[in-house]
């Protein structure tokens, strides 16, 4: 009987140090997921940032644009001496 005992407190020793390493594995392949995961996720955070920076540009450069166009008009303007009709068409008698 102390033999089988024995040899069932064996059996039961492999088996349990079968399943923590299978556990370790597990773990250690979770831990490497979660990794790129997150690196993934970082990529796209940065992604997103360079877009926003790269729509702000254009948005300032548009914003520039129109400001030199407004400043050509309003050149043209007082060269000529007239105030434009379409802005101040209320005050027209």
């Amino acid at each position: 009987a102390y033999k089988k005992l024995s040899a069932v407190g064996l059996w039961e020793n492999k088996k349990k140090a079968s399943v923590e390493a299978q556990l370790k594995i597990i773990e250690e392949n979770l831990k490497r997921k979660k990794a790129e995961y997150a690196e993934k996720m970082k990529n796209k955070i940065a992604d997103i940032h360079r877009s926003a920076e790269e729509k702000r540009t254009m948005v300032e450069a548009q914003k520039r644009e129109e400001f030199i166009e407004l400043e050509e008009t309003a050149a043209k303007f007082r060269s000529s001496g007239c105030t434009p009709a379409k802005f101040f068409a209320c005050f027209k008698a």
